[in-house]
């Protein structure tokens, strides 16, 4: 464990690439044939324009692990020609049924190694990685890194024994980091790992001066017996800048007998205050644990709520010396666990969510698209796009949310996605307008009641895991497909519009492209909204949508 300087990586890219012809430009890919060949150009800039299936093949990692020399630091710093070294844009798409089985292999993944790289925007579905040793559904080994906007849903790492297997590394997002950054990523992944190996999290496994921001974890971690640096989020963090607005929600950790550093967050973190070291103390800050549960065997150890405990232990010591004869030291700012009031304020932040939305919409996309608001779309993408994109672009984001079909009918249009889709945003089960009134929710069709009953709050509810809101209930028998409201925490005051979905089926509302209600999320806008607030409904779409493209993130 030392300090690490990404500026040396950039030397040794720069020499590596010397005899290299980059091709200028952004590359498309829309199939799989496409996606495998980006290892014949590592340092392209990669955008994808459809979803892809990778059934039925075994897939080769973009990018593989290879030391950039001898030395021990050098060890840690990827080679130039064999890591992935650019940049890939998902744009919202999917990646599906991924398998890789490699049991005696390093650096396992979708992407096997990056470095200097940038990747994100796009979702991993059903994923199966089977790995010696940095094994992980997106990616095996990230070095001096960005890996942002991730959504992995049924992943499935598994890591098998070998001669260096010892320190392990895996996770669901990242196995190994050195010097990166994760960030808004959400993983819904079940990690195993056998006897004698370490660092395993559902997000991340071995993490090193890499700071994760804006994640949430959901799964299990299963580990042997000797195990350590095992947690929700991430097995290790060491020596991260930090770690902030993270969350292990709905997660079980599993231990054997004889393991030790175990954290619903992470498995052992910090560093030293000590600049001569070079290793910055970890900062955990409105981290939260929801419901995680950890079963540990005989004489487990050094386990805590959000971090099990600091790097130390008399074995580290003895081997180490100074510094590693003393803990690494963390902070933890306003983190929570299960019964530190998370439910009270839940209860009470639902309850203000009806205050704040009170009045009556009607469907957002219907309005906001007419023609007469074109200048308005062309306007706000013209600032990210330019004048001559513009136009094709406000039509892209128009289209993609005023589909008119949903559910199974949609799911059959769409297919793999390869040939588009739309999200459905309308009102459905025949009303036009819906009316919040404190606990009232009520529906209307040409201005004839169609429901209303009254509703109480039931529990935090996420949409896939990247949309988090509050659930309702009404106790009345005849409601029907009223008998769940699912409302986003928008209000007119703070996003000009509400999103929100109901129906009969409380696991189907939290599914975005399965079951009765995929590709619909009901947006509504305020009837007696005026010209000021159609407009900056219309800026905060195109915005939002287009912020990546402009290379910055919108403003909370």
């Amino acid at each position: 464990m030392k300090k690490i300087s990404c500026l040396m990586l950039v030397l040794v890219m720069l020499i590596g690439a010397m005899a290299l012809a980059e091709p200028a430009g952004v590359i498309e890919i829309s199939t799989a044939e496409q996606l495998a060949a980006i290892n014949d150009n590592l340092s392209g800039s990669y955008v994808l324009t459809a979803d892809i299936d990778l059934a039925g093949a075994e897939w080769t990692p973009i990018g593989a692990y290879a030391p950039s020399g001898e030395s021990a630091e050098e060890q840690e710093i990827p080679a130039a020609e064999t890591a992935f070294t650019g940049s890939f844009d998902g744009q919202g798409h999917t990646i599906s049924n991924l398998v890789i089985n490699q049991p005696e292999a390093w650096a396992q993944g979708l992407f096997g190694c990056v470095a200097n790289a940038k990747i994100g925007n796009f979702t991993l579905e059903n994923a199966t990685v089977d790995a010696q040793m940095m094994g992980s559904d997106v990616v095996g080994y990230a070095y001096c890194s960005t890996v942002s906007g991730v959504n992995l849903v049924n992943g499935k790492v598994t890591a098998h024994a070998g001669e260096m297997s010892a320190e392990g590394m895996y996770g669901g997002i990242v196995s190994a980091g050195m010097g990166s950054m994760i960030e808004n990523c959400t993983a819904q992944a079940d990690v195993v790992i056998p006897d004698g190996t370490a660092n395993a999290g559902i997000v991340g496994g071995g993490l090193e001066m890499t700071s994760v921001v804006g994640c949430t974890a959901t799964g299990s971690v299963t580990a042997g017996n000797d195990c350590y640096g095992l947690g929700g989020v991430s097995g290790c963090g060491f020596a991260a800048e930090q770690f902030t607005d993270c969350t292990a929600q709905n997660v079980t950790i599993t231990a054997g007998d004889n393991c030790f550093w175990i954290g619903g967050v992470t498995g052992y973190a910090g560093g030293y205050p000590d600049e001569q070291y070079g290793m910055p103390v970890t900062v955990f800050t409105n981290c939260a644990v929801k419901n995680v549960t950890v079963n540990a065997g005989a004489n487990a150890d050094g386990i805590g709520d959000i971090v099990g405990a600091g790097f130390y232990n008399e074995q580290v010591a003895q081997a180490n010396g100074a510094p590693f004869d003393q803990p690494t030291q963390f902070e933890l700012v306003d983190c929570v666990t299960d019964g530190e009031g998370d439910e009270a304020d839940d209860t009470a932040a639902a309850a203000q969510l009806l205050e704040d939305v009170k009045g009556t919409y009607v469907a957002l996309f219907p309005i906001i698209t007419d023609p007469a608001w074109d200048q308005i779309w062309l306007d706000h993408c013209a600032a990210v796009v330019g004048d001559e994109a513009a136009p094709e672009v406000a039509q892209a984001l128009k289209d993609a949310c005023n589909g008119t079909i949903y559910g199974q009918e949609a799911i059959d249009a769409y297919g793999d996605g390869s040939n588009g889709m739309q999200f459905d945003c309308l009102f459905i089960n025949g009303v036009d307008q819906i009316t919040f009134d404190g606990t009232t929710i009520s529906g209307t069709l040409a201005g004839e009641t169609v429901f209303s009953h009254e509703y109480a709050y039931v529990s935090p509810l996420s949409l896939g895991g990247m949309m988090n809101g509050w659930l309702y209930e009404t106790a009345d028998a005849d409601a029907g497909e009223f008998k769940y409201f699912f409302m986003m925490p928008d209000t007119p005051a703070s996003t000009y519009h509400l999103e929100f979905r109901y129906g009969s089926d409380v696991d189907a509302l939290t599914e975005y492209a399965t079951g009765p209600y995929a590709y619909w999320l009901a947006a509504g806008f305020p009837v007696d909204a005026d010209q000021a607030m159609t407009e900056n409904v219309i800026g905060l779409f195109c915005d939002e949508n287009l912020a990546e493209m402009a290379g910055e993130q919108p403003a909370a």
